[in-house]
This record gives structure tokens, C-alpha cells and sequence, in this order.
């Protein structure tokens, strides 16, 4: 009899599992047919349908990237793999992780995966939903920063991130913070109007003063360094700090931290402090029997407090988890770990730099390419190409 198995969401997490968990055929063209002859699984995920690469948005800002162009149907991919679609959403887990709760229904498995998206504390500050826009919330948000950046001919623009830190990691998305700056930069100056603004880049969780190969991209370009600022609230034309004094600002682009979905919290699964899903090295939910976790909705064990949450990292996850599961369902124990590495490469358009550390010190594909260096930038779109026809064709 085919073991059951259930997958939560369709973002890079649950993308990556699935394809470390059933393995790509030689002669692709005849994957379809060969997983319905010869799976030992009944696989479901349940999720939008709709994969968005993040890791592109804040291109928006120089027209180099759209909403159409990051987003595609994933449903053709998870056919092509035998896995069945579920158009709905998560409500709960119940019995130790063997039922999946939604709005229109109950799944039961003999195994578990949960790769969902994050959920954002925007209550951290307020007025962060009603005053600020944020790459992390969607290509929507993004074209409606755009929008109202387009109307502008000269003003102020905050840009910013606050982490969430309290697992002893990074969970947040400073990096696209950093990229979104420094491409405002190369966009105003296209347009011939940088000299008519002001960009400022903040964030509580960078010490004032903080120097580093970040910092002097970002001094190159005239961004003013607000390290170490907070505001107390967002508000109508600007912020408000702790002791009243008001900050104009025309547009704030911030990114809050992230924990789990709020539905986690109500579940049966195990809430770290951060508000996570507690997972252990093997990416097996704690104390609970063949439930496991990866991506923005789960924390690392002992992890070093630079590793972030990001599309790479959840790669790593997501194969150790994939392995384990499988060697659980055949009785086995899991064995498989992860390493930890940031690795990403911040695309400035006329710059680029790749920021990389790594937990066992090995550089990023063998040192094949710069550190920093504007050909970085093809790079990534590369990178980039290559996971979306992998997506679309394979």
C-alpha cells in the first residue's frame, strides 16, 4: 500500500523537498508516465498553486523585473510528478501531525512536511501594514511602491528591516533591504533626480557605526546610514520616534521579522519562543513521529546567529528533511544534517557583491566566480533563469 503523504505549501521550501524526495528521471519527457507506474507514494500538497521568486522583487525598482515574469502556475510541475493539488488553506494539524486541517477539508498522512511561508510581526511597530510597503509582502505591495514612487519628483525614502532574533538566528530579510537601497540609488540617478532625494537606510538590529563591505557600498552611493534606529510608529507622512519627535518621509519601504504562520500557533506543533515551528538538525518537528519542517516557518538547532532564513538555506533544509523522511518511512532513523550558509548575491545594477559565510568554511561554488564584480549581476540572473524553466519545463 502507498504511503500517504502530505505537503503544506508551494514556495521554495516544499519545491525543494519534493525534488530531493522523488528523484528527476533520466529522459524527463517520461516522468508522468513512469511515477504513475512506479511510485510508492500517494503525495498531496496543499497550497496556492501560485510559486513567486522573491529573490527578484526588489528588481522592480528598475523595471527590470514584473509580476508576470516571477510568477507561474505550479500546478503543471506538481502534475508532472504525480502529486495531487489541493487549492486550499492550512487551518490546523492535528493528532500529532497525522491530520491536516483545512477550510474545506481533512487529510490524513503517514508522513508530513510543512514548508509554508512566513507569517510577518508587523505589530512589532505600529502602523506598519497602514504606513509602509515591503518587497517580502508580494509583487502586489511592490507595484504599488512603485506607483506612488513614480509620482514623485523629489522627496524622502526610509528603507528599512527589523529581525527577529529571538530563536538566536536571522529571521528576516535585511539582504533585499540592502539590494532595494542601493537599486533606488541606480534608478533615481537613471532618471536624473537622485540629487532631489534623500535615501535612508535603517534598522535596529545594525550597531551604529557598523563598518563592512556593505556599508561602504552603501556610503558610495550617498545613502544616509541610520543604524540602530527604530521608529516608535509609522504614521501618515512619516515616523514618530520614542520621544515624539516626528520623521517626514514621502515613502518607507520597511520588512518586519518573521515567525510561523498564526494557524502554528493554535496546532499541535511545537512553538519555539520566536514563534517557529521547533525542529531539530534533522529537520524532524520535536516530538512529534515522521513531521517535518523547513523554510521560513520552522528554526535552525544551535544555529550560528548570522544564518537567515532565505531560498539557499531552505534548499539545504529541505534536502536533509527529504532524506530522512524517506529513511523513516523505510523503518531507518534519520541521519542527514544540514550545514549552515548565507549565500546570496546583492545585485546593485551597475554592482554586485556576494555576500557568502558558511558554517564549514567552503566558498561558494568552488570560487568559480568573483566576489565582487558588476558580472555578478549575470550571474544571478542566470541563477535565476535556470530554477524557472527547471519549474516550467522539467
Amino acid at each position: 500500500m502507498k504511503k500517504r503523504i502530505v505537503i503544506i505549501g508551494n514556495g521554495f521550501a516544499s519545491l525543494f523537498f519534493i525534488g530531493y524526495f522523488l528523484s528527476l528521471p533520466i529522459f524527463p519527457v517520461f516522468a508522468f508516465f513512469l511515477r504513475r507506474i512506479t511510485s510508492r507514494y500517494d503525495i498531496t500538497l496543499i497550497g496556492n498553486g501560485r510559486f513567486i521568486y522573491f529573490p527578484a522583487i526588489p528588481e522592480f525598482i528598475i523595471g527590470k523585473k514584473t509580476k508576470a515574469g516571477i510568477t507561474l502556475d505550479i500546478r503543471p510541475w506538481l502534475w508532472r510528478r504525480n502529486i495531487r493539488f489541493v487549492d486550499d488553506q492550512v487551518v490546523d494539524v492535528q493528532d500529532g501531525g497525522r491530520t491536516v486541517v483545512t477550510t474545506q477539508g481533512r487529510y490524513s498522512n503517514d508522513a508530513l512536511f510543512i514548508g509554508t511561508g512566513p507569517a510577518f510581526r508587523v505589530d512589532d511597530i505600529p502602523g506598519t501594514g497602514t504606513h509602509t510597503f515591503s518587497p517580502c509582502a508580494g509583487p502586489d505591495d511592490m507595484d504599488a511602491f512603485m506607483h506612488k514612487l513614480e509620482g514623485l519628483q523629489e522627496g524622502i525614502i526610509y528603507v528599512g528591516f527589523k529581525l527577529n532574533k529571538r530563536d538566536g538566528f536571522v529571521a528576516g530579510r535585511g539582504g533585499q533591504m540592502y539590494e532595494c537601497a542601493c537599486l533606488l540609488d541606480y534608478a533615481l540617478k537613471k532618471k536624473g533626480l537622485r540629487d532631489k532625494f534623500e535615501i535612508h537606510l535603517f534598522s535596529p538590529d545594525i550597531e551604529p557605526g557598523e563598518t563592512g563591505a556593505i556599508t561602504d557600498r552603501l556610503q558610495e552611493r550617498g545613502i544616509i546610514l541610520d543604524y540602530g534606529y527604530e521608529p516608535a510608529a509609522f504614521v501618515e507622512g512619516g515616523m514618530r520616534d520614542a520621544d515624539g519627535a516626528f520623521r517626514k518621509a514621502d515613502l518607507v519601504l520597511f520588512t518586519p521579522g518573521i515567525k510561523a504562520p498564526a494557524w502554528v500557533q493554535q496546532s499541535c506543533l511545537p512553538v519555539s519562543v520566536g514563534g517557529h515551528i521547533e525542529v531539530d538538525k534533522f529537520g524532524r518537528v520535536k516530538g512529534l513521529d515522521k513531521v517535518f519542517a523547513a523554510g521560513d516557518c520552522s528554526n535552525h538547532e544551535n544555529p550560528p546567529p548570522w544564518v537567515p532564513h532565505q531560498a539557499h538555506m531552505a534548499q539545504l533544509r529541505s534536502q536533509a528533511a527529504a532524506k530522512n523522511m524517506r529513511a523513516v518511512l523505510k523503518g531507518g532513523q534519520p541521519s542527514h544534517t544540514y550545514r549552515f550558509e548565507l549565500s546570496c548575491i546583492l545585485n546593485m545594477e551597475n554592482d554586485a557583491m556576494w555576500l557568502h559565510a558558511a558554517s564549514d568554511d567552503k566558498p561558494p561554488f568552488w570560487n568559480l566566480f568573483p566576489r565582487h564584480s558588476r558580472k555578478l549581476v549575470r550571474v544571478k540572473d542566470m541563477f535565476e533563469r535556470l530554477y524557472l524553466f527547471y519549474l516550467r519545463y522539467l
